[in-house]
């Protein structure tokens, strides 16, 4: 796929969930619990509006972030300590196509982490609706899997890109 749709689909989802992380904020409790110990239980909390601040960071901050860590770093350094085989994926006759990959598939990086964030506000709202605040670690380790299915995709992807045969 082209790097043209990763980044639209990223921006879409970057958009979308940052619209519905602010309006959903509203409905959680003046102090929302962020923190659960190991049996489920809120043991710590902040003020809505510094919750809706702070995810707010990590759901566009982060994201963004990893974009620019994997698309334009390597730019900037010919992609020495980024890139297997950097000599031979930057030179001259590559380079558009591997910063056209790069792009495209921190895209999709970017675009698993804001979904990834996203279920955990879904999972952090879920909590605090109750009372008191309890944690269904059910739900954010389903989360958690999938995203490390989806990081394990990216990595394999990435890895049989450059992969030189």
């Amino acid at each position: 796929m082209t790097s043209r749709f990763s980044l639209y689909i990223f921006s879409a989802l970057l958009v979308a969930c940052a619209i519905l992380v602010v309006t959903s904020s509203g409905n959680l409790p003046d102090n929302v619990a962020i923190h659960f110990n190991a049996k489920n239980d809120a043991d710590a909390w902040i003020s809505r509006d510094q919750y809706r601040v702070l995810i707010l960071l990590f759901i566009i901050g982060l994201p963004m972030l990893l974009v620019w860590m994997m698309a334009w770093l390597p730019r900037l350094t010919g992609g020495k300590g980024q890139i297997p085989d950097y000599e031979y994926w930057f030179a001259s006759e590559r380079r558009g196509a591997t910063e056209q990959f790069l792009f495209g598939h921190a895209c999709w990086l970017g675009a698993i982490t804001v979904a990834t964030i996203y279920g955990i506000h879904i999972a952090l709202q879920r909590a605090n609706a109750m009372t008191p605040a309890t944690l269904a670690t059910d739900q954010l380790s389903t989360i958690l899997l999938i995203f490390i299915c989806g990081l394990g995709w990216w990595i394999a992807s990435f890895l049989r890109h450059f992969r030189r045969d």
